[in-house]
């Protein structure tokens, strides 16, 4: 019985409807599905993308680098792994860094505040600097 129905409701698709309308609605409707379970992620039932970006709070970085922190070009810290050194945006070419031991003997240290810093030497001689934030004061081994 119901293969017959869904034999007869394709039957009346198929005269009614060009294959090219059917293929182009089919495909509307997959982009829209797609389209709504991402934002369906983003966006729960009750919440707003704010209350959805909301995370725990965390404070002004406190770290003085001997440059601007590290930056592929995409945000503050974005050429850090964690504290340690990775590369920066500099003249218009993402460098590699390492840890600059100029100021510490160890290159890196840890702010009273909870902050893991390290100082950065980039190929090409810039410098930067990134950090990581732990919560708790822990002194970094050198």
């Amino acid at each position: 019985m119901l293969e017959q129905r869904i034999k007869v409701i394709s039957e009346v698709l198929a005269r009614n409807m060009s294959r090219r309308t059917f293929v182009g609605r089919v495909g509307g409707a997959v982009t829209s599905g797609i389209a709504g379970l991402a934002l369906g992620v983003s966006l729960a039932p009750g919440t707003t993308r704010a209350a959805a970006q909301k995370g725990p709070t965390i404070p002004t970085i406190t770290c003085a680098p001997p440059g601007p922190y590290c930056n592929t070009g995409t945000g503050t810290l974005s050429g850090c792994h964690g504290a340690h050194c990775y590369q920066h945006l500099t003249g218009g070419q993402v460098r590699m860094c390492h840890v600059y031991y100029q100021f510490y003997p160890g290159g890196c240290w840890t702010s009273g505040d909870g902050w893991t810093c390290c100082d950065c030497q980039c190929d090409g001689g810039a410098t930067c600097g990134c950090a990581q934030f732990n919560g708790t004061p822990v002194a970094q081994p050198e």
